[in-house]
């Protein structure tokens, strides 16, 4: 019985005297390091990816540009530098036991080509349960009731939005949608978008109700639909339709000293 253990110590020692030895050998003290740059402007490029294909060793430069590979295997490799934006740069290298090789990379930008992106909406009829944007509507014998003059007075009745004056000597007011500062605003006069001043919501008390037939308000974006102004919400004002053209004549006497 003796003998069995000790033949069983014997082949654990040398399985691990043979398993030390391994390890040591896999110990080649074979290094490389380098830096990154970027070949037009020569500066330094942090975190790209480099690896050594064919094998699960790899790092990526530091904040300044450096890299530091060690106890790489013995042979003929080839070292991989990638980086997003940038073509990736190869190079065939000789790893040695107990060396250490400086290998520094210039990476040129890549041009990205992108497909086409076509960004398309379309308006339907739909009933108000089933729309995915509510329509607030502001009509005429709201501003009636309301006494309102100006569109901006009128406006001031509407759940969501708030006319704040921002020049007490010019006048100047801006609507915040859903607490968006005013150009974030699309303001459209029967279905078209204002250019000038109006697009900056400004002079919104030039505009008088009795031109106004309702005021319909979408909150939340829409640009899609409405523009790329359409983030907080949209304004689209619509204009009565003239019934008649109708003209007055009149005339005056005066006798003076007759």
């Amino acid at each position: 019985m003796k003998k069995f253990f000790t033949l069983i110590l014997c082949l654990l020692a040398v399985h691990a005297y043979g398993q030390a030895d391994e390890d040591i050998s896999s110990q080649t003290d074979a290094n490389i390091f380098g830096h990154v740059l970027e070949t037009k402007t020569q500066e330094h490029l942090p975190y790209v990816v480099i690896k050594l294909k064919g094998t699960t060793i790899g790092t990526t430069t530091d904040a300044t540009g450096h890299y530091f590979l060690k106890n790489l295997p013995k042979g003929t490799f080839t070292l991989e530098v990638s980086m997003m934006g940038f073509k990736t740069a190869t190079r065939e290298v000789e790893i040695k036991a107990r060396t250490t090789q400086e290998i520094d990379f210039e990476l040129d930008e890549e041009n990205v080509s992108l497909d086409a992106v076509v960004v398309s909406a379309n308006r339907n009829e739909t009933t108000r349960r089933l729309a995915p944007s509510l329509v607030s509507i502001l009509d005429m014998k709201t501003l009636d009731v309301t006494n309102s003059k100006t569109l901006s007075e009128g406006l001031k009745f509407q759940p969501g939005l708030r006319v704040e004056n921002n020049c007490q000597n010019c006048g100047t007011t801006q609507v915040r949608i859903n607490g968006l500062d005013g150009p974030y605003s699309q303001i459209l006069i029967d279905s078209r978008p204002v250019i000038g001043a109006l697009a900056g919501v400004y002079n919104l008390e030039q505009i008088p109700t009795n031109m106004i037939e309702r005021i319909e308000v979408v909150r939340g974006g829409g640009s899609a639909l409405f523009g790329a102004n359409a983030i907080g919400g949209t304004i689209n004002i619509i204009t009565r339709e003239p019934i008649r053209n109708s003209g007055e004549f009149g005339h005056t006497l005066t006798s003076i000293n007759g």
